[in-house]
């Protein structure tokens, strides 16, 4: 996780202002932001089960205040073409920490995720980033 973290943070720290990036599960942040934290389901069985690859949630969410601009940026993290691609800023490397970059899947759940600080929800969508070791 603090591979994947520090990775999209070099990619898309100038390209996003004031982008937060947490390399642990993030109740409340202040948005625009990713977290990254263990994926359901963690481990998968791969290579003839030779060995397992292991799953992360990468979620971006960001703020509804203004509806359009905050929807207009998380559109443009979804889109692999766009500077401000996840994705994209994912895939800039095929190593993390050791681990081997696997499958990407996403991104999906784009809507309201409520901030366990109470202030309200945030707009967002999520990425599910394989690794194997």
């Amino acid at each position: 996780m603090d591979a994947l973290a520090e990775q999209i943070d070099d990619q898309l720290g100038t390209a996003i202002p004031n982008l937060q990036v947490e390399n642990r599960l993030h109740p409340n942040p202040s948005p625009p932001a990713i977290d990254i934290y263990p994926s359901t389901p963690f481990t998968e069985v791969v290579a003839f089960r030779a060995k397992h690859q292991y799953w992360f949630t990468v979620r971006a969410r960001v703020l509804t205040a203004d509806n359009e601009a905050g929807q207009d940026l998380l559109l443009a993290m979804m889109d692999a073409d766009e500077d401000e691609s996840v994705e994209a800023a994912i895939r800039s490397t095929g190593t993390y920490g050791g681990a081997k970059l696997g499958d990407i899947e996403g991104p999906t759940e784009f809507g309201l995720f409520d901030s366990t600080g109470g202030d309200g929800s945030l707009l967002g969508c999520t990425w599910r980033v394989a690794v194997i070791p």
